[in-house]
C-alpha cells in the first residue's frame, strides 16, 4: 500500500505574539474588561488550535515516513493533538461568535461586525461542536463501560483508499479527513477555517480603538 498525506501547512501567525505584546506593554483591545477577556481567549485558543494541528500534522508524517517500526507513538499522539485542535477550533468560535455579537456595541465588536469568516457560520460552527462532542462523548462512553465491541475508541486520521493505476494488487491510501464514529472533517476544511481565524487575529491584533469600521448591514 502506497500512502499519500492531504494536509496543507498552517503556519502560526506572528499577529498573536503581537497582540500580547500591545496587551501587556501598550494597551488592551478595549475598556470593557469582558470585552477584553473575549478576545484574549481567542487569540489564545487560535494559537492552541493552530500549534496542536502542525504537532498532529507532524506525527502524522512520521508515523509513514518510519519504516522500520510501528510507530504506534507517533500515531497516538497525532490522534491527541488533532483532538485538541479540533477542541480548541470549537471554543475559539464560542468566543468570536460572542465578541462580534456582543450586546455593549463596544468599538472591537463594531470593529469585527463586517467580518463574516465561514468559520463563525451556524452550520460550520455545528459541524466543529458535533465532532468536539463526539471525541469528548466517545471518551465518555470508554471510560462508563458502554462502548460496544468494534465502535471506534478516538479520533483518527483516514481517506480513500483505490487501486493503484500501475501496479496490480497495489492499492494508494490517501489520508485527508478526520473521524470519528459517522462524522468526519477534512484537513482542508480545518487549514482553510485556521487560515480565518489566523485572519482575523491579525485583525484583532491591529486593532485601533479609533478606528472603527462600520458594523455589516
Amino acid at each position: 500500500m502506497y500512502v499519500e498525506i492531504n494536509l496543507p501547512e498552517v503556519p502560526v501567525p506572528a499577529a498573536i505574539a503581537n497582540y500580547w505584546l500591545n496587551y501587556f506593554f501598550r494597551a488592551s483591545p478595549s475598556g470593557n474588561y469582558q470585552i477584553n477577556a473575549l478576545a484574549s481567549t481567542y487569540m489564545r485558543l487560535v494559537e492552541a488550535a493552530i500549534v496542536e494541528y502542525r504537532m498532529g500534522s507532524a506525527a502524522l508524517r512520521e508515523l509513514w515516513s518510519n519504516h522500520t517500526s510501528l510507530g504506534l507513538g507517533a500515531m497516538h499522539r497525532s490522534i491527541a493533538h488533532f483532538e485538541s485542535c479540533l477542541s480548541d477550533m470549537h471554543r475559539a468560535t464560542n468566543a468570536y461568535r460572542r465578541l462580534r455579537r456582543h450586546k455593549g456595541m463596544d468599538p472591537l465588536t463594531l470593529f469585527l461586525a463586517s467580518e463574516k469568516p465561514s468559520f463563525a457560520t451556524d452550520s460550520i460552527a455545528r459541524q466543529l461542536r458535533l465532532v468536539r462532542d463526539g471525541i469528548h462523548h466517545l471518551e465518555e462512553m470508554v471510560v462508563e463501560g458502554r462502548i460496544a465491541e468494534g465502535q471506534p475508541i478516538a479520533l483518527k486520521p483516514d481517506g480513500p483508499e483505490v487501486q493503484h493505476p500501475t501496479e496490480p494488487g497495489q492499492t494508494i491510501k490517501t489520508f485527508d479527513r478526520l473521524v470519528i464514529g459517522d462524522r468526519q472533517v477534512t484537513f482542508q476544511n480545518i487549514a482553510t477555517w485556521l487560515a480565518e481565524m489566523s485572519a482575523i487575529a491579525a485583525k484583532v491584533s491591529q486593532f485601533e480603538p479609533g478606528h472603527v469600521a462600520e458594523p455589516a448591514s
